[in-house]
Order: C-alpha cells, then structure tokens, then sequence
C-alpha cells in the first residue's frame, strides 16, 4: 500500500498583503470558502491566522477565530489548527494574547513555535518558559501541539524543554520552516539534517517560503515527511504565475504526490497518522 501524504493549507497568514495577491482571502467568509475549497482539492488540515476584515490587517481576535472555526466546521470536516506566534512579529502580542484564541476556541490543533528568532528585522519571542506554559495546557484542553521549528537548534529546544520533562506525551507533530530570514536557509542538506535530528516515530511536514514551497515540499515527501502549502508562505504557482486560489495550489500539491507514487491523506486519515485525540474525546 502506498504511503499517505498529509497536505496542510495556510490560507491566509499575517504577512501576505493583497498588495501582493488579489485572490488573498481576507474575511470570514473568504477564509472559510478558501478553506472549504481547499479541502474538496485535497487538503485535510487547515492552518489559521486572523485578518481583520476592514482593513486586512492581522489580528488576535477571538471573535473571528470563532467565525472561521464555525463557518468551516459546518461545512467540512478539515483539521483545525490555530496559530500561537501570528502576533507576535507583527503586532508585538503578549504571551497571553497569543494563546487566547486557543484557550476560549480550542481548536483540533495548535502552533508551538521551538524557540525564539530574529523575524526578518523583527524580534520572535518564544523563551522556554512560554513553551513550556503552552505545552502544558494544549495538554489540558486537549489540543494537539504542533512544533514551528525554524533551525536545527529548535529540535533540541522541544528535547530539553518538552519532551525530556514529559510535558507532552510523544510521539509529535513538527513542522520544518524554511527560507524565513533569521532561520534555517532553504537547502536540501538543511533539510535532511533537520529530518535526521528527529526523534524516530515524530511525524513533521516541510513549510517552504517562497519558490522553495514545492522544491523542498517534493524533497520533503520523498523523506517521508508532509507538505504545507498555501498564500500564508507562497502565492505563486508556477515562476510569474499567481495562484488563484489556495486549492490551486493543494491541486499542485496532489498532482505531485501522486506523480511520485503516494496517495493523499483523507482528513480520517491524517487523524490516524498524526498524533491527534479522537474527535469524540475533545473537550467541548
């Protein structure tokens, strides 16, 4: 049997202006159609940051967390995950302002950013105290922590802080960014060696930026590891061409797993490959 390929789609991020691509979604209800549109193409997890929908700026807002969450659950079943660091660069949140969606909205899945960066030009504060007080009470609500791992010094972040404690009981769920500016460069060998510096029975994905979505998303694949697409880290999809919608480029993601010989991850699926409490069990 063919190895399952879980593809994870940011729609919309706090970076991406429509300035740079006018198929951005930018309110609830372009966000959830995204999403829902996304999730037809193949994707079974969707990874979420707020816009305000005035003025397209990220926000914290609980309020549109819970329309997005509500709007897409009624018309997909798609893994849920909610962002934690979102705000952090770009609207200078406190700890407690970033987890807030989460703790009130409690969401299938949330980011745990490994360790603290410079952001291009910005500060990335995520000290082990943090990531430690966010581990603890994904546990409590139930919400599955997935590891931002930014460079090889990241893994041995979660190591120290999270898995040696037994805060979170592993296996985990880590995702590989590459190509942000602070972070690790966007080489097949960074990747490899990210890869081999997991634990054995972790599961992870590859978040390439920019042109590097689909290159190191195939190389990722091909290690066996999972792919993250969408306008939150790419907007193109071929060289000069814009996507027009973040299911183009789930489309792109599905062509190529299949081309390689694997199949895509239903969203049953995926909850049997990462380490995810059954539905049921979540607290409401």
């Amino acid at each position: 049997m063919s190895r399952k390929v879980i593809i994870t789609v940011a729609p919309t991020g706090s970076v991406t202006t429509r300035a740079e691509t006018p198929y951005l979604p930018i309110t609830p209800e372009e966000v959830i159609e995204e999403t829902v549109r996304s999730y037809n193409a193949g994707a079974s997890v969707v990874h979420l940051h707020a816009r305000d929908p005035d003025t397209g700026q990220p926000t914290s807002s609980v309020e549109i967390f819970r329309m997005y969450l509500d709007g897409i659950r009624q018309r997909c079943p798609i893994i849920t995950q909610i962002t934690t660091g979102g705000g952090a660069a770009t609207l200078g949140l406190g700890y407690d302002e970033r987890f807030r969606p989460v703790e009130e909205l409690r969401p299938d899945s949330a980011s745990l950013n490994a360790g603290s960066m410079n952001f291009g030009r910005k500060l990335f504060p995520n000290p082990p105290e943090v990531m430690e007080r966010y581990a603890k009470r994904m546990v409590e609500l139930g919400v599955m922590p997935e590891f931002e791992i930014y460079d090889l010094s990241m893994i041995q972040n979660v190591d120290v802080w999270i898995r040696r404690p037994g805060i979170v009981p592993p296996p985990y769920q880590n995702s590989f960014v590459m190509g942000v500016l602070g972070g690790i460069p966007p080489t097949f060998k960074n990747l490899l060696a990210l890869v081999e510096s997991l634990p054995q029975g972790d599961t992870w994905q590859v978040i390439g930026i920019g042109r590097h979505q689909f290159t190191l998303g195939v190389a990722g694949i091909l290690l066996g590891g999972n792919i993250r697409v969408g306008f939150e880290d790419n907007i193109y999809l071929a060289k000069g061409v814009l996507a027009r919608s973040n299911a183009e480029l789930v489309e792109k993601a599905v062509r190529i797993i299949r081309e390689l010989g694997f199949e895509v991850a239903s969203v049953e699926e995926a909850r049997g490959i990462l380490p995810l409490r059954p539905r049921e069990r979540y607290p409401q």
